[in-house]
This record gives C-alpha cells, structure tokens and sequence, in this order.
C-alpha cells in the first residue's frame, strides 16, 4: 500500500469520524475529536492522543455502520482488513499535530470534496458500492457518498463486499 493511498483512507476516516460526532451531525453519539475530548485525552496519552482520540471515534462509527450493514464479508471505512486497520493505527501512533479536518466543519467538508474528486455518489443508510477491492476509486465514491450524506442529513454507510 503506498503512503498516499494510506494518507487518503485516514484523512478519510478522520473527517467521517468527526462530521458524525454529536456536536456536527450526531450520526454516532461521541465527542472524541472534539476540542475538549483533546484536553482530556492529552495528559492520559502524551504521545499517542491522535491515534487514542481518532480509535475512540472509529470505534464509535464503527457500531452505527454494523449496526446498518451487519458483519461478516462486507468492509467499510471504519472496518477495513486487518493489515490496513494495522498500517492505520502504526502511522497515527506517530502524528502529533491535530489533523485539519477535525479543527472544523468547514475544514472536514474540504477534506470530503478533495477526497470524492468531483464524483457524486449518492444513497442512504448502507449503500454497496459496486465494487469487492479497496482502492483509490472505493476511497473516491465514498467520500462523495458521505459528503453527500452530511449535506443531506442523512446517514449514509457505503461499504464494499467480498475480499479486499
């Protein structure tokens, strides 16, 4: 996997995990990349905040999008196959500065519109995406699948099945 597909996927996540949080769009019911969830979280992990405070959302959008979609052979963004969560959690382990798009709303709808490229995929609740791999094109619809969603107000969960 190469750095900036890598870059892409969590830049991604991020800006998901943040727009749903309940002070945005309350998609999942947490506040952990929120400003204060950062003076909490600080202290407890010096190091590792960003990765503490951006697996704590995850965890979150993960339950909403299962909850939607179920488990088993499906992937989505806040489940990926295990050497992506691996290489995910290895380089937030070592970010230290907050990431853009959680410093606003305006900021994560940016990241969202650079993220989708001008695609334009629609739908709500679980929405399958037409294709089994996850690659730039997955990573494309679903940014513009959740840009989507959040300008619509409504939850959106796209999500890729058979293997990756």
């Amino acid at each position: 996997m190469t750095d900036g597909f890598l870059e892409a996927i969590i830049k991604l996540r991020i800006a998901v995990a943040f727009l749903g949080e309940k002070e945005q769009a309350n998609w999942w019911n947490c506040s952990f990349l929120s400003p204060s969830a950062d003076s909490f979280l600080s202290p407890v992990f010096p190091k590792t905040s960003i990765l503490a405070r951006v697996t704590g959302a995850s965890a979150a959008a993960q339950l909403v999008h299962d909850e939607h979609i179920g488990v088993g052979d499906v992937y989505h963004l806040f489940r990926l196959p295990e050497n992506i969560e691996q290489d995910i959690s290895e380089k937030l382990s070592k970010e230290t500065s907050t990431p853009e798009s959680i410093k606003s709303e305006d900021e994560a709808y940016k990241s969202l519109e650079e993220l989708a490229h001008g695609d334009t995929t629609e739908g709500v609740g679980p929405l399958e995406l037409d294709q089994n791999e996850i690659n730039e094109e997955a990573v494309n619809r679903m940014a513009a699948a959740y840009l989507a969603g959040f300008k619509n107000s409504q939850l959106v969960c796209p999500f890729l099945r058979g293997r990756t």
